[in-house]
């Protein structure tokens, strides 16, 4: 009974020390901003593929999995379960909010014969802050362009956009005798601070 009690505390302060999470030096900030970096550049790669019509359905369908894979998981607020969203542009020039999977599934989808969206600067990250929850937390800027075009290529709707992400940083200890620990970004919402119309081909 006492080994089964004393396993108990064991295993309660073990968990305590990994929920903690201790203040980050420059070093450990600066390689979160670097792998933040990364995974814009992977969100980026993982848009730019859902939105290429060229591509199979399975390829595609499978950078939908991979994209929704770098954002947070559902979480309740206010008592009602919420999603992530993506901030979109409309060609009326209104900004709706879309739970990030229905984002890509609808990009999968849009009625251009034609998508193709690019970046057209380098994608900056901010510094990381703690917050009261014990994470890091920091936003990432990217440059997007999108254009979607008909069947002879004439430019239908096109917008270059500046988008925030919400990021959040954790580590957690999974190598403790190693001193090792396991790096961990997700992504939050994703807002639109800027949009600017491309004006059709003639």
């Amino acid at each position: 009974m006492m080994k089964y009690v004393y396993l108990l505390l064991t295993l309660f302060a073990g968990a305590g020390q990994l929920s903690a999470q201790p203040d980050m030096n420059e070093k450990r900030l600066e390689e979160f901003r670097k792998l933040t970096n990364q995974r814009v550049n992977d969100l980026q790669l993982y848009i730019s593929l859902i939105g290429d019509k060229s591509l199979s359905l399975a390829q595609r369908e499978q950078a939908v999995e991979l994209a929704v894979s770098l954002f947070e998981k559902d979480y309740l607020l206010n008592g009602k379960r919420r999603s992530p969203y993506v901030q979109v542009s409309r060609r009326n020039g209104k900004i709706s909010s879309v739970p990030v999977r229905i984002y890509f599934k609808n990009l999968m989808n849009v009625k251009f014969d034609k998508v193709e969206i690019t970046y057209y600067d380098a994608a900056v990250v901010s510094e990381f802050e703690k917050g009261t929850d014990g994470n890091y937390h920091a936003t990432a800027t990217y440059y997007q362009q999108f254009k979607g075009m008909d069947a002879k290529g004439n430019l239908v709707y096109g917008s270059r956009d500046r988008k925030d992400i919400r990021v959040t940083a954790q580590s957690a200890a999974v190598y403790a005798q190693a001193g090792k620990e396991d790096m961990k970004i997700f992504f939050g919402d994703i807002t639109v601070k800027d949009t600017v119309p491309i004006p059709g081909f003639p």
